[in-house]
């Protein structure tokens, strides 16, 4: 019986194949395409995943390549660059304080220890090679050369470490000057010259002060810090002394009234005391009175002075010993003379005057005298031409006016 059952279902499936289908019946996707394509979409996963893989390692690479190329700039960046030094505002200054950029210029040293050759740079390498030529008054001096120091000046800036120097006794007074180099192509040169002390230098006790003259016209002032300062005089200062606690200088200036007169002859003086805190100056002699060489007395009131030439001749001699008296502002009060004095002697034909020798034959400058104390000049005094026990060594009390002989001078 399920024999034939079979038979019509058969039947029935073999008709409704045969049958056309509707016209809105979806068309289905062929069964074997779908399935090759999806295995396409499938079977690239581990291919990607071992392009993942091989990027890495490509990566790791690169990156070491990389890491080992940067020698190679570097070593083309160590290549020297081209040389082109400039040099400017080339100067030579005197002593390291000189340097300062606050110090007070013109500086005027009393004396030169060291002289600095300071310059502007630009373009220098570590192959230029630098020289440096001294001339000393016209005359080669020193040479020095050597290779560009970059690490510790680098292509640009300014040099201010090179210097000449002589602590003891200090740089010789004249003129200096130095030649730049580099590669021996000359860049710069600059002069400077050390003046010579003419006079001095003084010290004043109290306050450390230095004064002195240099090239015969310029008084130079020194304090304590090391600033200094200068006045220029019209005639050769020939000497000065210190007005006590520094505030003021008392110094002579020599004037040539007739060149063609032999030695001192015409030669004259003017006095003047030089205010050095406020820098003005007053005269308190002219040449008319020709008053030189100052003794000043410890309180300042006094000064204890020569007049005339010095010139002698015979039993003549212009020289004659005075003492001026300044006020508490240190302006000319009164002017006192051996004459003015009591206890000298009375000898025939001469008169009491300064004596100008000194003892034995070496070299010997004249003073007036010394001051024991504010108001006591010691003074060696003489007669000319005349034989008499007057001459000696007195004791001047000015505020007395009273001459007393404490000792014989011995004359040549």
């Amino acid at each position: 019986m399920k024999k034939y059952l079979f038979l019509p279902l058969t039947f029935i499936l073999l008709l409704a194949a045969c049958l056309p289908a509707p016209d809105d019946a979806p068309t289905l996707p062929p069964l074997i395409p779908t399935t090759e394509a999806t295995g396409s979409a499938i079977e690239p996963t581990p291919t990607l995943t071992a392009a993942t893989s091989v990027p890495v390692e490509a990566t790791a690479v690169p990156t070491t390549a990389a890491t080992a190329v940067p020698p190679e700039p570097t070593a083309v960046s160590n290549q020297p660059p081209a040389s082109n030094p400039q040099f400017s505002n080339l100067t030579l200054l005197p002593n390291r304080a000189s340097l300062s950029a606050g110090w007070p210029q013109p500086y005027n040293p009393i004396t030169t220890d060291e002289l600095y050759a300071v310059w502007d740079y630009a373009g220098m390498t570590a192959a230029d090679q630098l020289e440096r030529v001294w001339y000393f008054n016209g005359a080669p001096w020193l040479e020095r050369s050597e290779a560009w120091d970059m690490t510790k000046y680098g292509a640009n800036g300014r040099v201010q470490d090179i210097f000449v120097y002589d602590y003891e006794p200090n740089l010789a007074p004249g003129n200096y000057r130095v030649v730049l180099k580099v590669n021996g192509i000359e860049l710069a040169s600059a002069e400077h010259t050390i003046p010579a002390n003419t006079v001095g230098p003084v010290v004043e006790p109290n306050t450390g002060f230095t004064a002195a003259v240099q090239d015969h016209k310029t008084l130079v002032l020194r304090r304590v810090d090391g600033t200094t300062t200068a006045w220029e005089s019209f005639g050769d200062i020939v000497d000065l002394a210190w007005l006590p606690g520094g505030q003021g200088i008392v110094y002579s200036e020599q004037i040539v009234v007739n060149a063609e007169l032999p030695g001192t002859l015409g030669l004259r003086h003017n006095l003047w005391l030089q205010n050095v805190i406020s820098g003005q100056k007053y005269q308190l002699a002219t040449t008319d009175e020709n008053l030189h060489t100052p003794v000043v007395s410890p309180d300042g009131r006094y000064l204890a002075l020569y007049s005339g030439t010095l010139f002698g001749d015979a039993c003549g001699l212009d020289a004659e010993l005075h003492i001026m008296e300044l006020t508490s502002t240190y302006q000319r009060a009164n002017l006192i003379s051996l004459a003015d004095f009591t206890g000298f002697a009375e000898v025939a034909n001469s008169r009491p005057q300064p004596s100008l020798w000194g003892p034995g034959d070496g070299p010997y400058e004249p003073q007036p005298g010394e001051w024991l104390d504010d108001g006591t000049l010691e003074a060696n005094i003489i007669w000319i031409c005349a034989e008499t026990d007057a001459q000696g060594i007195y004791h001047l009390d000015v505020n007395g006016r009273t001459a007393t002989q404490v000792a014989e001078l011995n004359l040549p």
